[in-house]
C-alpha cells in the first residue's frame, strides 16, 4: 500500500464517524437516561431528553465540520465567496 492509498484510507475513516455519532450518541445517552430514570421514577422523561439532545449535538457537529470541510476545499478557488 503506497503513501496516497494509506490516506485515503485513513480521510474515508475520518469521513465515517459521523455515522457512528448518529447512532451511538442517542444509543449511549439514552441508556444514561433510562438509568436515572429508574433511580429517580421520572420514566420516560430524562430517556427522551437525552436521546434528542445527543441527536441535537451530533447533527449540528457533523453540519459543522462539513461547513468547515467545504471552505476548506473551496479556498482560494474562484466560485468561492469571501467575506
Amino acid at each position: 500500500m503506497d503513501g496516497s492509498q494509506r490516506r485515503e484510507l485513513t480521510e474515508s475513516m475520518n469521513r465515517s464517524t459521523g455515522s457512528f455519532e448518529l447512532v451511538l450518541s442517542p444509543l449511549l445517552l439514552g441508556l444514561i437516561g433510562y438509568l436515572l430514570d429508574r433511580a429517580v421514577g421520572t420514566t420516560p422523561v430524562l430517556t427522551v431528553l437525552c436521546v434528542v439532545l445527543a441527536l441535537a449535538g451530533a447533527a449540528i457537529k457533523i453540519y459543522y465540520g462539513y461547513g468547515r470541510e467545504m471552505a476548506a476545499h473551496d479556498e482560494g478557488k474562484p466560485w468561492a465567496t469571501r467575506t
